[in-house]
């Protein structure tokens, strides 16, 4: 495996021992060099004094287990500090589905990576999380396949800015004939900004967005599947209570998960012809909870296909 960097300049620093065993077993359980973990971890503090909006001391930084609460939402991992903010991890995979010769499903290797950014970028942003790092990691070799996906998962990245992209490993050692790639997301925001379990008795249940899967995601136009950008816009909205991306599940299956997990009773009375059951791919719908009288101010906001699915009773 190999990782993918830019210019790089030699900068000397003094670390305690303590510190350089714990860099070098991490390193070691991730095959990666003391250099590269030291690299990840500036560039992720970095994003977090962007988002602090100033200097923190690194000492004040140190929390202890007890001081952190850890809990998951669907796929979502949510990590709670005490200074009132709130981490979220989000990632996903694939496999089989690329330009090489044993794919399963023939896709450009641009492509892919918008798709497979797109996919978790979403999960994070709909938290009400701000999407601070992503970092990729490549089964492939970096040239040609490799750069084409790091392409598409920069383009799709870019257009939500403030991200921070580390382009991981790829695979130089052993000729592939398949795809495969993971793709991890940090995302940071105030504890209370999260939009998990903020939907109220009565709220409409909104699906933005038509359900696309395979070549229908490809053939879709920009005003008929919900982007990031869209996510993004709503994650900033106080009128939206909660955002609960669909994929494979369907409508019918995302409301499920929301009401085992959130503890939701709800009435599914959709308003249009939208299929409840049909798989939405990589999140082409987002379902959004909101009172009644701002059905109107989403609509405005996103210009996209918009159904009233249910209610929450």
């Amino acid at each position: 495996m190999q990782a993918r960097t830019g210019k790089m300049e030699p900068v000397n620093i003094r670390i305690s021992k303590t510190k350089i065993e714990k860099i070098d077993e991490i390193a070691t359980r991730n095959g990666i060099t003391r250099s590269e973990v030291i690299r990840h971890a500036l560039t992720i503090y970095f994003q977090l004094l962007e988002n602090i909006g100033g200097f923190v001391n690194l000492r004040s930084l140190k929390i202890s287990p007890n001081e952190i609460s850890i809990s998951k939402y669907g796929d979502l991992v949510i990590i709670k500090l005490k200074n009132g903010q709130a981490l979220v991890l989000a990632n996903t995979s694939s496999g089989g589905i690329g330009p090489k010769p044993e794919d399963v499903v023939r896709l450009d290797g641009i492509l892919l990576g918008r798709l497979m950014a797109r996919t978790v970028l979403i999960k994070v942003l709909s938290s009400g999380a701000q999407p601070i790092v992503l970092v990729t990691n490549l089964s492939v070799g970096f040239f040609p396949t490799g750069s084409q996906i790091f392409q598409g998962i920069r383009e799709e990245a870019h257009k939500i800015k403030a991200l921070e992209i580390l382009e991981g490993h790829t695979e130089e050692n052993i000729e592939t004939n398949q795809t495969g790639m993971g793709i991890t997301v940090l995302g940071l925001c105030m504890e209370k900004e999260l939009k998990i379990g903020k939907s109220m008795k009565n709220d409409l249940i909104i699906a933005i967005g038509e359900p696309k899967v395979r070549e229908e995601v490809l053939n879709a136009g920009p005003r008929s599947i919900v982007m990031v950008e869209d996510v993004q816009k709503l994650s900033k909205r106080e009128f939206i209570h909660e955002i609960i991306p669909v994929g494979h599940e369907g409508i019918k299956g995302s409301l499920e998960m929301m009401g085992s997990i959130s503890g939701y009773k709800y009435k599914i009375e959709p308003e249009g012809d939208i299929d409840i059951e049909k798989s939405a791919g990589p999140s082409t719908v987002v379902l959004v909870t909101l009172a009644e009288e701002k059905k109107e101010m989403l609509r405005k906001l996103v210009k996209k296909p918009v159904q009233v699915i249910g209610r929450i009773s």
